[in-house]
């Protein structure tokens, strides 16, 4: 459970000139100068030029273990025991079989557009997936002794095997071909200066199989950049992503372009999702987690964005509903409670709604019982004032709580309201705790990307001493949970909360 959140913590210079064939481009971009927005503004989200090829291996694939299904069907059972299509326990359990396989390549990863087309990684996702099946069905039925048929099973799995490999073949065949006639080619930006400029773009045009074309060319920030500088050059390659719609980054590796700048640009890519490709020299890219494979002989390095999509977003969001409804059900004789205590012991409303920011650095109101006296939200500046290593003292002796209020907050009882956001879906069951929008003003660059996530009713530092947590502790846990969500790493804060609910550690 959460806890209560009542707390705190232009110039023009050059940007060089672009190589000749792209001069149009690239000075349209600088006429955008840097005031084309702040630093944490976000290119529009582009389709994927590699969409229409997952879109079409959803559907072959789809053919295919179905056509696998029933091959192993035929040769199972219809040949020597003359089943039909009428007997519907086989027929439940093959469907069962095509549901799950592409259930799990879903989840695995293998529509994943980042490795669809080159490299290997492609078909070791398919060949990992369809094992995981196949193992899961023998688990199965090992340990509840099922009379399943090892002969379908054997067969649906080498004939779908085969299957599944040919067509991600027989696209591969497709997509190089569209690409030699200039289609499905991800549109790229070259940062980096002289010679090592110059290679990156003849690497990329050299061969469009690799499935690369150069838009745009952007000079390196100057060597010992100051960090205004730095944001205003972050602003203009951003500005000139959206001007020239690119999907793609690569870098030239030099003295300029050291691990500061490198992370930064990689953290002002996760949102729109653009793909960072890096310079064989280029050494050590910290900040978001990265999967790397090779693309026109340069390691290309996807950004494996710590906001959820895709699979990973639908089970988080199920979590969410099923467990949500639970929780207010079980939440519910305990509001009831909690409204009327409020009601009789101090006057107000009984409900004290706030704005915070959420998913995105979207608005959103939370809602909580109120739990101090009518108008204390007033003369939290000159009771609580700015963050300082003394404040969690005056947070135990805030006078501004009512004595039934403080019982609420033990017990975590006034976020229970916040239920309802969770099943909204403006929040999460587990996620950073939804800040104020006057604390952005203390965030630093990157701690705006806790807000890749839907903010959460319990989070890591909640669990971690809640109020007792220092600010910068504080974001340091919630930028450590978005990059490393799970549903396990969900399920052990749950866990930990009932504890920490129970000790009322931090609870004030």
């Amino acid at each position: 459970m959460a806890l209560s959140d009542d707390v705190t913590p232009s110039t023009e210079p050059s940007t060089g000139s672009p190589s000749a064939e792209r001069g149009a481009s690239s000075s349209s971009g600088a006429r955008l100068g840097w005031s084309t927005g702040s630093h944490r503004d976000r290119p529009h989200l582009r389709r994927d030029p590699l969409r229409v090829y997952a879109t079409r291996a959803v559907i072959w694939d789809v053919v295919a273990v179905a056509a696998a299904a029933a091959v192993g069907f035929i040769l199972r059972w219809t040949i020597p025991y003359n089943l039909n299509i009428s007997d519907s326990i086989y027929v439940f359990f093959a469907a069962v079989v095509v549901v799950s396989w592409i259930s799990v390549l879903i989840l695995r990863g293998a529509y994943d557009t980042r490795v669809l087309g080159v490299g290997s990684e492609e078909f070791k996702r398919i060949i990992g997936a369809s094992a995981m099946v196949f193992a899961a069905i023998a688990i199965v039925s090992f340990a509840f002794k099922l009379d399943l048929s090892r002969g379908f099973v054997l067969i649906t799995f080498v004939v779908g095997m085969a299957l599944l490999l040919t067509v991600r073949w027989v696209l591969r065949a497709w997509l190089r071909h569209e690409r030699m006639y200039g289609h499905f080619l991800h549109r790229t930006i070259v940062i980096g200066s002289g010679t090592a400029q110059s290679e990156i773009v003849d690497m990329l045009d050299r061969d469009p199989v690799a499935g690369f074309t150069v838009v745009d060319v952007i000079d390196e920030p100057p060597i010992d950049v100051t960090d205004t500088a730095l944001d205003q050059w972050l602003d203009e390659v951003m500005a000139r992503i959206s001007l020239e719609d690119a999907d793609t980054v690569a870098v030239a590796g030099s003295r300029a372009l050291e691990q500061t700048v490198i992370q930064k640009l990689a953290w002002r890519l996760e949102g729109p999702r653009v793909d960072l490709l890096v310079a064989p020299n280029i050494g050590d890219v910290a900040g978001p987690r990265v999967t790397m494979r090779m693309a026109a002989d340069l390691p290309l390095l996807h950004l494996d964005e710590p906001h959820l999509t895709g699979p990973k977003r639908a089970i988080k969001r199920s979590l969410d509903i099923i467990f949500g409804i639970l929780l207010f059900v079980l939440f519910l004789p305990f509001m009831i409670i909690a409204a009327v205590g409020t009601f009789v012991s101090s006057k107000g409303p009984v409900f004290y709604a706030q704005k915070r920011i959420g998913r995105g650095g979207q608005m959103i109101t939370v809602t909580k019982f109120r739990t101090m006296y009518q108008g204390a939200d007033q003369q939290r500046d000159e009771v609580i004032g700015a963050p300082d290593e003394k404040i969690f003292e005056r947070y135990k002796s805030d006078p501004r709580i009512t004595p039934f209020g403080r019982i609420l907050r033990r017990w975590s009882i006034d976020e229970m309201p916040q239920v309802v956001n969770v099943i909204a879906g403006n929040m999460s069951l587990v996620g950073p705790r939804p800040v104020l929008p006057e604390e952005l003003g203390l965030f630093d660059d990157a701690d705006h990307r806790r807000h890749l996530t839907k903010p959460g009713l319990t989070g890591l530092w909640q669990v971690s001493g809640r109020k007792e947590v220092d600010w910068d502790e504080r974001m340091r846990m919630d930028l450590e949970y978005v990059e490393n969500w799970s549903p396990a790493l969900d399920l052990v804060i749950v866990a930990k909360t009932a504890k920490v609910v129970i000790s009322g550690k931090g609870a004030y």
